[in-house]
């Protein structure tokens, strides 16, 4: 009880928080998951201050307290009715730590990966953030100015407000959320970010650089993906090979050396199309198919002379891949053109990813 009483005391204010998209469900049970660092946390606790604190018990299970103390459900059953707790929130919970779930009139749970707990759950997945959120963080700046900014900072809530150096607040993050084996491995996937790869590739590359099993490595990679830290998406083109995504491209820049201009641009545009739930398969290297048959087509600095060229000559294969638009996205660069049945349409990035918010 005197760990719970320590929970059931602690002060959680939050202080600044800045609005997400998204909002708490209001229901009985709820499950808030998705990936490291998205702000899960914050906005539970944000959402915390709307009620009287006397009826909520907020665990947050990555508290050192508990690294030796266990809680029982049946302990925590009787403190929810002793105390008249309304409201429970199990934070950072690892899904089989209670045998059976505690009873509240209202319980939140929230996790990393989605957990299926057999009853009526309403879920919400809490993603790092989109172009949109991180334009509606800055207080200043044009377009152009914001852009250069989301493209340095990168997707994670914490870059978006702070004025701490960036590699400081990475290497903050990485140690709070990972061990030493998966940050090494996350400098590996980073290596390989926006190349097609295999995971026999990625274990043959790691196991040259550091001490690791092979089914330690496949078990690293499964739960990565899991928590959709990276991405694995097919091949229109050649169905054996997929091209790996680091969730963050800011990130992978930080733990590579090897991440290019372009390399990131290819990314930030994938990892939009990902949080704006389009289905996709890549088309070849560096172009994205979408179910709707439209190709996104990453060229930063091209202008419409270079590009329509470029069209010319792989024209046979957008036809036969029944391409019906091509969206090129750029930097800050605008043009238009059609080649028989194909249309063709440059776009800045920041104006792209609004017209995909909308849709």
């Amino acid at each position: 009880m005197k760990l719970l009483e320590y929970f059931y005391e602690r002060n959680n204010d939050l202080g600044f928080f800045h609005q997400r998209k998204f909002n708490v469900p209001n229901s009985d049970k709820v499950h808030i998951y998705g990936s490291p660092g998205g702000g899960k946390s914050f906005l539970v606790l944000d959402y915390m201050m709307t009620f009287n604190t006397q009826e909520i018990l907020y665990i947050d299970f990555n508290d050192p307290k508990l690294y030796f103390i266990h809680i029982s459900v049946e302990e925590l059953n009787r403190f929810i009715v002793e105390n008249k707790i309304k409201i429970l929130i199990l934070d950072h919970y690892e899904h089989s730590y209670f045998k059976r779930l505690p009873s509240s009139n209202r319980l939140i749970i929230v996790s990393d990966i989605m957990n299926d707990y057999d009853e009526d759950f309403q879920t919400l997945e809490v993603p790092l953030l989109d172009y949109e959120e991180f334009f509606s963080f800055q207080k200043k700046g044009n377009e152009t100015q914001i852009f250069n900014l989301f493209f340095k900072q990168g997707t994670l809530p914490a870059l978006a407000v702070t004025h701490y150096l960036k590699e400081e607040v990475f290497q903050n993050f990485l140690k709070n959320h990972f061990s030493e084996s998966e940050i090494k491995l996350l400098c590996v996937l980073a290596y390989f970010n926006g190349k097609t790869v295999t995971t026999f590739q990625l274990y043959t590359y790691a196991k040259e650089r550091y001490k690791i099993s092979k089914d330690q490595i496949y078990k690293q990679i499964k739960q990565f993906q899991t928590q959709k830290v990276i991405h694995f998406i097919e091949d229109t083109l050649n169905l054996t090979t997929k091209k790996l995504l680091f969730y963050d491209f800011a990130l992978a820049k930080h733990l590579s050396l090897n991440q290019s201009f372009f390399i990131q641009f290819d990314t930030m545009l994938a990892l939009s199309l990902i949080k704006h739930n389009i289905h996709f398969k890549t088309f070849g290297q560096s172009a994205y198919l979408t179910e709707k048959n439209i190709l996104i087509y990453p060229a930063p600095f091209e202008n419409e002379e270079n590009f329509l060229k470029k069209a010319y000559n792989r024209l046979s294969h957008f036809q036969q891949a029944n391409i019906v638009k091509i969206s090129i996205v750029t930097i800050n660069t605008h043009y238009k053109f059609k080649i028989e049945n194909i249309e063709f349409e440059a776009l800045p990035f920041y104006e792209w990813v609004v017209i995909n918010d909308e849709n």
